[in-house]
């Protein structure tokens, strides 16, 4: 009996682990998604920590909600993910009307990996997507 519970136990805990929240994040977008999730990512606040990913709630820095589906229209000429990567690693590149320039860290290209910049804007592709 108590081998049929811890096995009944063992199958809810891995179907719980595979799944369950349909997120469209795999792949590369994960590691980045974790990297977003930091409170602290190198010498810096994490991205989690200014920015919100609900749409309409501001904390320091423009909500990310759905900048999956919106970056490539926020900058004519610019596909969304060098509008991603620019406003990563050159953050006052772009800033929107209402947020202050000099508020994000300008040194994330020396504070994360090229790798750690990719999952970032992989990431952030994924928000918003259908």
């Amino acid at each position: 009996m108590i081998r049929r519970i811890a096995t009944m136990f063992a199958f809810v805990l891995t179907l719980v682990a595979c799944g369950g929240d349909n997120s469209p994040v795999t792949g590369v977008a994960t590691s980045g998604e974790d990297l977003f999730k930091r409170t602290v990512l190198g010498e810096n606040a994490g991205c989690v920590t200014c920015h919100s990913l609900k749409e309409g709630v501001v904390l320091v820095g423009p909500p990310l909600a759905i900048i999956g589906a919106d970056a490539g229209d926020r900058q004519a000429g610019v596909a969304a993910a060098d509008y991603l990567r620019m406003s990563i690693v050159d953050p006052d590149n772009f800033v929107l009307d209402g947020f202050d320039p000099g508020r994000m860290p300008p040194d994330w290209a020396e504070q994360l990996s090229e790798a750690d910049i990719e999952a970032l804007v992989e990431y952030l592709l994924t928000l918003g997507a259908e």
